[in-house]
């Protein structure tokens, strides 16, 4: 061991201490890296973003307006969103940086945060024993080049990659992708779908009267009830022949659940669909894993409201592992489904999410339905509940679950010939194009799978389509963004005898343990009692 034999040795011996540590601590800032627990590692950058930050060719400049002394949740929002920044400015090669403001008290940070449109928002705080209400700021600005991009307000952990990185990518991109939206029938509204979709694309509505601009890299097609013509036709299949991507909503059933009736929707879109070889089923699809619906019933003079499982509000939690579009997603779901499935014999379908194995189909048949005081019989599918010992609601076909699971949206990819091949008055005109290798189209068996009134408006399919048009538009790097974080996670259905077992175990396994804990300790007493009498002989 070496020894200090004088002053001049001892602080040689310190100076070259603290070089180590400083020299230590410079070389520890090139290297970052946290360990993070989570099954989705939610407190760890994603890939994806740590690619999108690697990409700044420029320096990039994130101002925090953040106030200080926020309640005890909104400050862990605070700690996750510095964490967060931290990690974006460790892999940037230094090009990101960030600083935390804080405009309670300062006039010139508050209009700073006002022309940058981060408004103050209003929180009840508890202070001096008092609820009080408080006018806080929680947002930040990106700026790039000459470029800005706002996040007014973040006032949780959720999604806050997500909206960072797509920012990122939004201001970094040389040009943003457009996409298409057409809704055959005007009920279906899609602002919500619209205003997700404008942080990394361009967003139009089209019609399907003239041709499709070209432009757009995807086209939504959602609710058509009605026979196309054939111009509207010629637009969509040649959209598709120039290499256009399709994601579309169809299903055979326009439900009426006040009047429990479902009409079979009739029209040429689903012979246009099969020409590509998508078949759409005619049955109704009913699932054991289902969703709920409030009901009135009647008992004697009372009427009351309960909730009850409704089989056509499926739930969907099996997915396509090995596909990047639902490999992270927990759950789905879809009302009033067809099957989606293909007529080739070839790997050019990949199915993506499937029914339970508790399945059934409702076939379109004769249907009683209350008209003018009256019953009278309509032609369609039965979508009455049925209720066990209720004359009101009677419908066996409900709860009958005996086909195996269905597939319910799937990816068709690879060649397609157009459907206008073979016509004369189509085939010859001077743009027309007769086939493609590579054409790439998502079905999903909903017809009101894009509204926000309906399926469009649940978080978890919001995330589905936006992963589709992402993977359909070749921009698949938020993909797994999106996906991290937990909104549902399902228990595993158990069959009836695995939870008969689990049931018993947790009745019997606490008094069992507690009996031989008695046990032991009895033992340990009758043992201290024999040793106590071998010593004091008594």
């Amino acid at each position: 061991m070496t020894q200090i034999h004088n002053k001049k040795q001892f602080i040689t011996y310190i100076l070259l201490i603290l070089a180590i540590i400083v020299i230590f601590n410079i070389a520890l800032r090139s290297l970052f890296f946290r360990v993070d627990l989570t099954r989705e590692n939610v407190y760890s950058l994603s890939h994806s973003s740590k690619t999108v930050i690697r990409k700044l060719d420029d320096r990039m400049i994130a101002r925090v307006f953040y106030s200080d002394n926020l309640p005890g949740q909104y400050a862990n929002s605070r700690r996750y969103l510095q964490d967060l920044l931290e990690e974006y400015q460790a892999y940037s090669k230094g090009r990101f940086h960030f600083e935390f403001i804080n405009p309670d008290e300062d006039q010139d940070a508050m209009r700073e945060a006002q022309s940058y449109q981060i408004p103050p928002i209003q929180l009840q705080v508890i202070e001096n024993d008092k609820l009080e209400v408080k006018k806080v700021y929680m947002g930040l600005v990106l700026l790039y080049n000459d470029k800005k991009e706002t996040l007014p307000v973040i006032q949780s952990t959720t999604g806050v990659e997500y909206d960072l990185t797509a920012a990122i990518k939004k201001l970094t991109a040389v040009g943003m992708n457009t996409i298409g939206v057409y809704t055959g029938n005007t009920s279906i509204k899609t602002e919500q779908l619209e205003e997700i979709l404008r942080q990394t694309y361009n967003v139009r509505n089209v019609g399907l009267e003239n041709e499709i601009p070209t432009d757009i890299t995807t086209l939504l097609v959602n609710g058509v009830t009605d026979s196309l013509s054939e111009e509207e036709l010629f637009n969509l299949d040649q959209y598709l022949m120039r290499g256009g991507k399709l994601f579309l909503g169809v299903s055979r059933i326009d439900a009426q659940l006040q009047q429990g009736i479902g009409n079979e929707l009739k029209t040429n879109f689903y012979d246009f669909l099969a020409h590509y070889g998508i078949l759409v089923g005619r049955d109704l699809l009913i699932d054991k894993r289902c969703g709920q619906i409030q009901i009135q019933q009647k008992q004697g003079f009372f009427s009351f409201s309960s909730a009850i499982n409704y089989p056509p509000f499926i739930l969907v939690q099996k997915f396509n592992e090995d596909h990047i579009i639902v490999k992270d997603l927990e759950e789905t779901r879809l009302f009033f489904t067809n099957a989606i499935n293909s007529s080739k014999g070839d790997d050019s379908f990949i199915p993506l999410m499937k029914t339970s194995e508790r399945t059934g189909l409702i076939t379109p048949g004769q249907v009683p339905q209350m008209m003018y005081g009256q019953y009278t019989m309509a032609e369609g599918y039965n979508i009455m509940p049925d209720i066990k010992n209720s004359p009101q609601y009677t419908n066996p076909a409900m709860n009958n679950f005996s086909e195996p699971s269905q597939t319910i949206a799937g990816l068709f990819q690879g060649g397609f010939t157009s459907f206008f091949a073979d016509s004369s008055d189509q085939n010859s005109k001077e743009t027309f194009i007769g086939s493609i290798n590579d054409g790439q189209i998502i079905v999903v068996g909903d017809n009101e799978f894009l509204n926000d009134q309906a399926a469009g408006g649940i978080e978890s399919n919001l995330n589905f389509i936006i992963n589709s048009i992402d993977y359909l538009s070749g921009d698949q790097e938020l993909i797994d963004i999106r996906s991290r974080t937990v909104t549902s996670r399902p228990l595993d259905e158990l069959s009836k005898s695995s939870r008969t077992f689990w049931k018993w175990l947790n009745i019997l396994l606490p008094s069992v343990l507690v009996i031989f804990y008695g046990l032991f300790r009895m033992r340990q007493n009758k043992a201290k009692r024999k040793m106590m009498e071998e010593i004091y002989g008594r």
